[in-house]
């Protein structure tokens, strides 16, 4: 039986980190290899960790995409309303409702059903206008 190799080592920390793996289930996964580290499997049990690795990956990655098509979390339609109200003058619903569409491209008679992704534009289009209007106002601070 060959040792594990420092490459794989450090491809299982790696790819570890890249997950957020909880030490426990990290050394959960250990435990079934019959070891404590990953320093002590063998380097045919490292290669099987690290597939496994990167097959946790690759369900995360799928995770993820999927999570972009869900309906927005409510810390987003939070964040939102936060920035239209700081940084828009016309603070109703309805003006909003329309920024939203000009974002997105959707008109939505409840901003609560966009996507996840499309509330990530309305954020990202809130942080850019505000950055404007922050320096903007700077700017004629400075000059009065």
């Amino acid at each position: 039986m060959q040792d594990v190799t420092k490459a794989q080592i450090k491809a299982i920390h790696t790819l570890k980190s890249r997950l957020n793996l909880p030490q426990d289930h990290y050394e959960a996964m250990l435990i079934r290899y019959g070891v404590e580290s990953s320093k002590f499997l063998t380097k045919r049990e490292a290669t099987l960790l690290i597939k496994e690795f990167k097959s946790l990956e690759k369900k995360q990655l799928k995770e993820a995409v999927k999570s972009e098509d869900c309906k927005c979390s409510k810390s987003q339609l939070d964040w939102i309303a936060d920035l239209w109200v700081k940084t828009s003058k016309d603070k109703d619903f309805e003006a909003l409702r329309w920024f939203i569409k000009k974002i997105t491209g959707k008109l939505y008679l409840y901003p609560e059903t966009m996507t996840h992704k499309e509330a990530n534009k309305v954020i990202n289009a809130l942080k850019g206008w505000k950055a404007k209007v922050h320096l903007r106002d700077g700017a004629l601070a400075v000059t009065q």
